[in-house]
């Protein structure tokens, strides 16, 4: 009967003995095989990085299960590439520890990882749980499975990739949201050093005030579940035409 499941390949940025993504393969295995690969250690805040300068190499931990010493990326694309027979029906990525909201999408590993799947064709999620220091993993792993369910069934549009991010004292439902503007986010450098040495801290600065009602930030401050469909054609089709104009005043000959 398992052999009849569709493959799900399953990863994440917190490493291969995190807790959330072994949790997380448990309840998916209700609805496909299972295969975790993921870095062999963590990658948190790693972002779409592969390795290109440096050979990849992984290590197989128990069946189904291996351990890339590389990205969250490099796991998947070795997951594709060389280590699945067949390519996956789903990608998952997660549990990740600590929230993908915002402007968090694009530094992120979990959600890199995730991407990296619907660049190859491949209905992908990636899924976090909003807190520092409660995880109540097995909630949200089975809302996780119930999430693959029905995109196995139903399947993504072309290009999306859905990021799924749950409160910790998740009692509000689920909500469809836009991922946070910029203006709500700012980067700040904190300043922790000795006398002999300065050390700083990249730490977020988050203004609620300017949180859209219908944002991921605001969904799951208000104890909803969110999950924001993103798509990364980063090409801006608003500034096509402007662009189009503006380099009609530059020499047709190239420059030099």
């Amino acid at each position: 009967m398992s052999e009849s499941l569709p493959r799900i390949l399953v990863t994440n940025d917190d490493g291969i003995e995190s807790e959330g993504i072994h949790i997380l393969a448990e309840a998916l295995s209700a609805v496909g095989r299972v295969t975790i690969a993921a870095p062999s250690e963590e990658k948190s805040a790693s972002s779409h990085s592969i390795s290109l300068f440096r050979p990849l190499s992984y290590k197989q931990v128990g069946p189904d299960r291996y351990a890339i010493h590389g990205t969250p990326v490099d796991a998947v694309i070795v997951a594709i590439s060389h280590l699945l027979e067949e390519k996956p029906a789903l990608v998952i990525s997660g549990i990740n520890k600590g929230n993908n909201l915002g402007l968090n999408v694009f530094y992120s590993g979990t959600v890199a990882a995730a991407v990296e799947g619907t660049l190859h064709g491949i209905p992908s999620m990636a899924v976090s749980i909003c807190s520092k220091n409660s995880f109540p993993f097995e909630r949200v792993a089975a809302f996780a499975a119930q999430l693959a369910a029905g995109v196995l069934k139903e399947g993504l549009p072309g290009g999306v990739t859905l990021n799924v991010n749950v409160p910790p004292n998740w009692h509000n439902g689920v909500r469809v949201t836009q991922r946070s503007p910029r203006h709500a986010r700012q980067l700040v450098i904190e300043r922790n050093g000795s006398p002999d040495e300065d050390t700083y801290w990249i730490r977020e600065h988050l203004d609620e005030s300017k949180f859209p009602s219908d944002s991921d930030h605001a969904a799951v401050r208000a104890g909803h579940a969110s999950i924001t469909p993103l798509r990364f054609d980063t090409s801006d089709e608003t500034a096509l035409d402007w662009l189009a104009e503006w380099v009609k005043s530059f020499s047709k000959s190239p420059v030099g």
